[in-house]
């Protein structure tokens, strides 16, 4: 059962009148999260997430993303720890960089 449905059900139990200790044993779940779900129907109507900003990103902007292409073309044995040191990131922020933005794979 998907995290939806048990929103729902969660609702149409508290409508029923059953208490959130019932509701919690009866889906196998927290009690808070019960009494969360419960809350967020109150204020908002809707059983659906919040909607939340992400934070920008601070590291991985597409100029950084760019200019380290370029670093690795020039230079494709340099390692991502002396790329990092370069840039002035972290050696994860860049191992994310050439991983994940770039599809690229370390030896």
């Amino acid at each position: 059962m998907d995290k939806e449905a048990k929103r729902s059900l969660i609702i149409l139990y508290h409508n029923e009148g059953k208490s959130a200790s019932v509701i919690s044993k009866k889906l196998s779940i927290n009690r808070w999260i019960v009494y969360r779900t419960i809350k967020r129907y109150k204020e908002t109507g809707s059983t659906q997430d919040r909607f939340r900003k992400d934070r920008p990103r601070s590291v991985r902007t597409p100029a950084v993303r760019k200019l380290v292409r370029e670093r690795i073309r020039k230079n494709p044995v340099r390692s991502i720890q002396g790329m990092a040191k370069d840039f002035n990131i972290s050696t994860r922020s860049m191992g994310r960089i050439v991983k994940e933005d770039l599809g690229l794979k370390c030896y």
